[in-house]
C-alpha cells in the first residue's frame, strides 16, 4: 500500500467524512470491518435486530406496507418472529413500487430522501429513494468489500466505466475530475469504446499504471482478447475487480491471461449498491448480509437453496423508502457452503444473470442466457453477437464477424441451440457491423422482447 493510500484511509477520508461532508460514512465504514471479526451466528443475529426494526418502522409508518401484508393474512407484524416467518411476506415488484410511489415513503421522510434512477433495461427507468444514511451505508459497505480485494479506500484505482449521459459544462467536469483526483482513482468512460481505438484503452492503463482496475465485465474481456490476439505488453495491477453484468469462466481466464492478475467477480445493483463480492478464494460471492436479507425464491415463491431463483432483497437501512422483499429482475444460486478464506459472510455460488434475458419456447422450455456465450466463444469468426426474442416462435441472432467466419458455423449455431429448444424456435442469423451498448453502458448477450405474461 503506498504512503497516500495509509494517509489518506486513517486520515484523510475520516476527517473528510466526519467533518466536511458530515457525512456516516467513515462511522458506518468502520462498523462494518468489524464486522469481519464477528461469528456467522453474530451477524445472522445482527440481520435479525436490524430486520425486526424495519419491519416495525414499516407496520407503522408506511401506509402501503401494512395493507400489502394484511392482505397475506398478517394481523400483527410483532407474529414475525424469525427469518422463515418474514419468507411469508408477499414480494414486492417493480410494478407495486411504481404503482405506489408515495404509499412506500413514510410521512416524516417525504421531501427529504435522496432520488435515484436506474437504467430500465426493460425500456423503462425505474426511480426510487433513500435516505441519507442509507446512503452512507451502502458506501461504506462498497469500500468493505472493494478493500478485502485491493481496491479500497486510497487505492490507486482506474474505473472502465459509465459516463455522463448529456453535456457536461466544464466546471462540472473539473470538479469531477478534482473530486476522483481526491479518492485516488481516473475514471474512463467505456462507452464509446469500439474496435477501432481499443488500444488506447491499454495505452491509458499503461500510463496510469493502477494498482486496481474495476470494470464492467466485457469492456475488460475485449480490452484482454486485444492484448492477447496482437501480444501487447500491458501493466499488471495487484487486482481487477468486475461488476454489473455476468463474469463467465472463460471470461475470466482471458482476462487474467491478459493481465497477468486475478479477476475477482462482483454483484451489485442500484437499487442496493453492492449485495455481494468475491474473495481471494475466487469460490463463490460473501454477501453482506449485516446490510440485506438476501433470498432466492422458486416459481411458486418458495424460498429455495442450491439451485438457481429469483433474487428478492431487503435492504436494512433504508427507512426513508423501505424495499422489503424486492424482486429486483435477476437470478442466483445461494448456497450453504462456508468459505475458507475466514470472512464470516455467507455465499452466493453463482449469479445466473437477468431472468428477462432468458429465451423461451411456446412449450415453455426455458434456454438460460448464459448458455450463449459458452456457445460462441467456440468460434474464431464470430467478434460479437446478440441474441433478441420478440416472439415465442422465433429468435434472431446479430453477429459482427470477422474474416475467420465460415457459413458452417450457422449450421452448427442452429443445432446446438435446437438441443435446447427441442426444435421449437425459428433461428434468424443477422450480420451487423456493431452491437450497440444499452443507456447504462453495459452490453447485452440475450435480449428477451417477450410480454411478462410469456
Amino acid at each position: 500500500m503506498s504512503v497516500y493510500s495509509k494517509l489518506y484511509r486513517n486520515l484523510i477520508f475520516p476527517f473528510y467524512a466526519n467533518y466536511v461532508k458530515k457525512s456516516q460514512v467513515n462511522r458506518q465504514y468502520k462498523k462494518a470491518q468489524s464486522h469481519l471479526s464477528y461469528s456467522y451466528a453474530e451477524l445472522q443475529s445482527i440481520q435479525w435486530k436490524k430486520l425486526e426494526k424495519l419491519l416495525q418502522h414499516c407496520w407503522h409508518n408506511v401506509p402501503f406496507y401494512q395493507a400489502h401484508w394484511k392482505k397475506s393474512g398478517i394481523t400483527d407484524i410483532s407474529d414475525i418472529k424469525n427469518l422463515d416467518d418474514f419468507a411469508k411476506l408477499p414480494v414486492l415488484t417493480k410494478q407495486d413500487v411504481s404503482d405506489n410511489y408515495e404509499q412506500l415513503i413514510p410521512e416524516s421522510y417525504k421531501g427529504k430522501n435522496i432520488k435515484k434512477s436506474t437504467g430500465g433495461s426493460t425500456g423503462t427507468p425505474f426511480r426510487f429513494e433513500l435516505d441519507e444514511l442509507s446512503n452512507d451505508t451502502r458506501q461504506a459497505i462498497m469500500w468493505r468489500g472493494y478493500g478485502w480485494l485491493g481496491a479500497g479506500l486510497g487505492v490507486r484505482s482506474l474505473f472502465l466505466w459509465g459516463d455522463n449521459i448529456g453535456k457536461t459544462s466544464w466546471l462540472r467536469a473539473l470538479k469531477e475530475k478534482l473530486y476522483h483526483r481526491f479518492y485516488n482513482r481516473e475514471m474512463v468512460s467505456t462507452f464509446s469504446m469500439n474496435l477501432n481505438n481499443i488500444g488506447e484503452y491499454v495505452s491509458k492503463i499503461n500510463h496510469y499504471k493502477p494498482s486496481a482496475i474495476i470494470s464492467y465485465v466485457n469492456p475488460l474481456y475485449e480490452i484482454a482478447k486485444f492484448i492477447n490476439n496482437n501480444n501487447i505488453s500491458v501493466y499488471s495491477p495487484n487486482s481487477l475487480l468486475t461488476g454489473a453484468e455476468p463474469l463467465y469462466d472463460f471470461q475470466r481466464i482471458e482476462i487474467e491471461k491478459a493481465f497477468n492478475a486475478k479477476v475477482y467477480n462482483t454483484y451489485g445493483c442500484r437499487e442496493f449498491m453492492l449485495i455481494a463480492a468475491e474473495c481471494q478464494q475466487q469460490d463463490g460471492l460473501h454477501i453482506n448480509i449485516d446490510h440485506l436479507v438476501v433470498e432466492t425464491l422458486d416459481n411458486n415463491g418458495n424460498s429455495i437453496i442450491s439451485e438457481a431463483g429469483d433474487l428478492a432483497i431487503t435492504d436494512l437501512m433504508n427507512y426513508g423508502m423501505p424495499l422489503i422483499r424486492y424482486i429486483n429482475g435477476d437470478r442466483a444460486t445461494l448456497t450453504d457452503t462456508k468459505c475458507h478464506c475466514g470472512n464470516p459472510l455467507p455465499l452466493i455460488q453463482k449469479v445466473n444473470g437477468r431472468k428477462l434475458d432468458v429465451i423461451k419456447t411456446q412449450a415453455g422450455h426455458m434456454i438460460p442466457g448464459e448458455l450463449f456465450p459458452h456457445l460462441f466463444k467456440e468460434f474464431d469468426g464470430i467478434v460479437k453477437f446478440q441474441v433478441k426474442q420478440t416472439a415465442l416462435e422465433s429468435i434472431t441472432i446479430y453477429i459482427v464477424k470477422n474474416d475467420k467466419f465460415i457459413e458452417q458455423s450457422k449450421v452448427l449455431i442452429s443445432e446446438e441451440i435446437e438441443h435446447y429448444s427441442k426444435g421449437e424456435l425459428t433461428i434468424n442469423f443477422e450480420f451487423v457491423t456493431d452491437i450497440p451498448l444499452t443507456k447504462s453502458g453495459k452490453y447485452r448477450v440475450t435480449v428477451s422482447e417477450l410480454p411478462v405474461r410469456d
